[in-house]
């Protein structure tokens, strides 16, 4: 087995087993990861890495539980948006943020950055900028 580079793998935390399988070339498709590890018992979270160079493009909004973003490396202004209103934190390396279920969020990039993601991906939706 090869270590997994989660720049471009990925792992699946499944909530029930307490088991982690890895993802490998992860990038060739979110769905297909849905499809394959993520069950209505147990959704479990998604762990990756994401190197963002640009603000997002669209809002997202992860309804089936908490994300954990850790920013590893830059700094980018992270946005919730709770009804109707906007909350806004700057992070830095080391320091994180937990996007709670259904909250809208995005990110502008001050300083390209790189995150890592815990997320629990079924039902992921987005909306345009």
């Amino acid at each position: 087995m090869r270590p997994l580079n989660l720049l471009e793998d990925a792992a699946h935390l499944f909530s029930a087993r307490s088991a982690i399988s890895p993802i490998f070339e992860f990038a060739h498709g979110y769905e297909k990861y849905v499809r394959e590890f993520c069950t209505e018992q147990d959704p479990g979270r998604l762990i990756c890495i994401h190197e963002s160079k640009v603000d997002w493009p669209s809002w997202e909004s992860h309804p089936a539980g908490d994300e954990l973003v850790v920013v590893l490396s830059g700094k980018a202004e992270f946005i919730q948006e709770q009804d109707g209103k906007e909350t806004r934190v700057i992070l830095g390396p080391h320091e994180a943020i937990i996007n709670p279920p259904g909250v809208w969020h995005i990110a502008n990039v001050i300083e390209p950055f790189i995150a890592l993601y815990i997320t629990p991906g079924p039902g992921t939706t987005h909306r345009p900028r």
